[in-house]
C-alpha cells in the first residue's frame, strides 16, 4: 500500500540517486512544513498591512494630544507607505543578493522597535519620521514574503499558497477595527519611562504581535532552498530539502536523494546583479511592453489611490458621520466640524471617538474577505478585463455619490463600495502578469506594485488637503479619476501579440 502512494519520482530513485534540484523538489511533498510556512508568510503580510493602516484608527484618538490637522493626518496615514515606495526597489534587490529570510527577519524585528517607539511620540513631526523609517522597515517583508512563500512550495501548490497567504491582509481589516475597539475607548492611563500611556498608545503596541510572532517563527524556518540553489550551489540547497522532507513525512523518514546535479538551468544566477536589474527595468519601457507598463501602473495606482488612500480616512470620516445629524451629507458634516474648530479654542479639543466606528469597520473586512472570494468564482466566467472594469467603474461611481447623498448609512455604504475597489488589484495583477517575460516579470510587479503604494500615499494626502475645505471637490475628484480609468483596458494590446514579439527578441514566457 505505501509502495502505492509514492509518487513517480521517488520510485525511480534509489537512496543514493542523483536528482535535478526540480525532481528533488518534487519529492519533498507537503505536509507540515508547508503549513508552518504559509501561516508564518500569511502572519509576515498580515503585519504589513496592519502597519500600513493602523495609524488610521490612531489619529483621531491623538488628534488633541499631538495637535494634528487634517493635513497631519493625510502625512501621518501616508507615512508608511512614503518609507515602503522609497525602499522596495532596494529591499528586492536585497533578497536576491543576501537571501529572503536573511533580509525578513531582522527587518521586521526592527519595524517593531521603531513602531513602538512612535507610540512615545510628542508631536506630529516625531510621529511622521518615526512612521516614515517603519514602512522602510516593513517594505522589506512586503518586497520578498511572495517569493519567499512561492519558493518554499512546488509548482502545482504555488498559486494556491500565495492566495491562501494573501487572504491574511482581508484579515487586518477585521482585526485592527475589532483591537481599537477593545483598547481606543478606555479611559485608563498609566506611567511608563516619564510619559503617560493613553489607550491609542498602546494600541499601537498590539498590532507588533503578528510581526514578532512571525520572526519568531522565521527562527524555525530556512532560507528559500531555490536562492540557495542560484546563489550558493547544489550543496548548499540540499540539506533545506532534507529538513522539508523530513517535516512533512516524519523525523525516521531519511531524505532519499544524496545528490543533485548541477545543471546550467538550476544555477540561474542573476549574476550581473544591481546591473542586471537596471537593465530588466529599461527593457520594460521599450515596445511592446511599454504600452502594457504605463496602462498597468497608471491603474494600478488608481487602484490604491482610492482604496487604501480613502481606507486610511474611513475612520475619521465614519466618526465624523456617527457624531452629525443623520440627514444631511458627509461634506456637510466634516464642513460644519471645520469651521466650529476654527472657531474653538485649542482648550476645547475633544478627541472622542464613536464606539460605532469599529463594527461598522470589522464588516467592512468581512465584505473584503467575501469580495476576494467571489471574485476567485467570477474571475474566469465573466472574464478579467470585463471584471476590473466593472468593479472599478462602480466604485467610481460610487464615489461620488458617497459625497452628495444627504444620509449618513447611505454614505457609509457607498463608501464601504468604494474600498472594494482594492480587490481589483489582484485582477489587474493576473491582467498585468500575462505580457511580462519570466526573467521581467518580479521585477514589472514589484514596479507595479510600488507605484500603486505611491498612489496610496498622493490619496491619502490630497484627501487630508482638501477634505475639510473642497470636500465635494475632493471625492468628485476621486471618483471621476477612478471611473475614468477603467477605459485605460479598451488600449490593452492582445497578450498573444506581445508575447509573440518578445519571444523574436529571445525572451521567453
Amino acid at each position: 500500500m505505501k509502495e502505492e502512494n509514492k509518487s513517480d519520482v521517488e520510485k525511480s530513485s534509489g537512496k543514493a540517486n542523483e536528482l535535478s534540484f526540480e525532481e528533488a523538489f518534487e519529492l519533498t511533498g507537503h505536509g507540515k512544513f508547508n503549513h508552518l510556512v504559509l501561516f508564518t508568510c500569511g502572519l509576515i503580510m498580515l503585519n504589513v498591512s496592519m502597519e500600513s493602516v493602523g495609524m488610521s484608527y490612531a489619529i483621531t484618538a491623538a488628534e488633541c494630544e499631538l495637535e494634528l490637522t487634517s493635513r497631519h493626518k493625510g502625512l501621518v496615514n501616508a507615512a508608511a507607505f512614503i518609507g515602503i515606495i522609497s525602499t522596495s526597489f532596494l529591499w528586492g534587490y536585497l533578497g536576491d543578493r543576501l537571501g529572503r529570510r536573511a533580509v525578513m527577519l531582522p527587518s521586521i524585528l526592527a519595524s517593531a522597535v521603531f513602531s513602538v517607539a512612535s507610540s512615545f511620540s510628542t508631536n506630529v513631526w516625531m510621529l511622521l519620521v518615526l512612521r516614515i523609517l517603519t514602512g522602510c522597515l516593513i517594505s522589506a517583508s512586503s518586497a520578498t514574503v511572495y517569493a519567499y512563500l512561492g519558493e518554499l512550495h512546488v509548482n502545482s501548490r504555488r498559486a494556491a499558497a500565495i492566495a491562501w497567504g494573501s487572504a491574511f491582509i482581508s484579515f487586518s481589516f477585521i482585526i485592527l477595527p475589532g483591537l481599537a475597539w477593545v483598547i481606543i475607548p478606555g479611559k485608563w492611563t498609566f506611567n511608563l519611562a516619564c510619559m503617560q500611556i493613553v489607550p491609542w498608545r498602546a494600541f499601537i503596541w498590539s498590532w507588533c504581535l503578528p510581526g514578532l510572532v512571525a520572526a519568531v517563527m522565521l527562527l524555525a524556518l530556512p532560507e528559500s532552498p531555490k536562492y540557495l540553489l542560484a546563489s550558493k550551489g547544489p550543496d548548499a540547497a540540499l540539506p533545506v530539502l532534507a529538513k522539508m522532507y523530513e517535516w512533512n513525512h516524519g523525523a525516521n523518514n531519511k531524505f532519499p536523494v544524496e545528490k543533485i546535479s548541477n545543471t546550467s538551468a538550476d544555477m540561474n544566477k542573476s549574476g550581473s546583479g544591481f546591473v542586471g536589474a537596471v537593465k530588466n527595468i529599461a527593457q520594460m519601457f521599450k515596445p511592446p511592453l511599454l504600452r502594457c507598463v504605463i496602462i498597468s501602473h497608471v491603474s494600478m495606482f488608481a487602484v490604491f489611490m482610492l482604496s487604501s488612500g480613502l481606507y486610511v480616512w474611513v475612520p475619521d470620516i465614519l466618526n465624523n458621520i456617527l457624531h452629525g445629524a443623520d440627514q444631511i451629507s458627509v461634506c456637510q458634516i466634516i464642513s460644519d466640524k471645520f469651521a466650529n474648530a476654527t472657531l474653538s479654542s485649542k482648550d476645547a479639543c475633544h478627541a472622542e471617538v464613536s464606539v460605532s466606528v469599529f463594527p461598522i469597520s470589522m464588516a467592512m473586512g468581512a465584505v473584503f474577505a467575501i469580495t476576494y472570494l467571489s471574485i476567485g468564482v467570477f474571475i474566469n466566467k465573466i472574464g478579467r478585463k470585463s471584471l476590473y472594469c466593472g468593479i472599478m467603474f462602480i466604485c467610481g461611481i460610487a464615489t461620488v455619490a458617497a459625497a452628495f447623498v444627504p444620509h449618513g448609512g447611505a454614505a457609509t455604504a457607498l463608501i464601504i463600495l468604494c474600498l472594494c475597489s482594492g480587490c481589483a488589484a489582484s485582477i489587474l495583477a493576473a491582467i498585468a502578469v500575462d505580457v511580462f517575460p519570466t526573467s521581467l516579470r518580479a521585477m514589472a510587479m514589484c514596479m507595479m506594485y510600488m507605484v500603486g503604494r505611491s498612489g496610496a500615499a498622493v490619496g491619502s494626502n490630497l484627501l487630508g488637503v482638501t477634505l475639510d475645505t473642497h470636500c465635494h471637490m475632493a471625492f468628485t475628484g476621486f471618483g471621476v479619476f477612478i471611473a475614468g480609468s477603467a477605459f485605460l483596458m479598451f488600449f490593452w494590446p492582445k497578450p498573444e501579440k506581445v508575447r509573440a514579439e518578445m519571444e523574436q527578441q529571445g525572451f521567453s514566457y
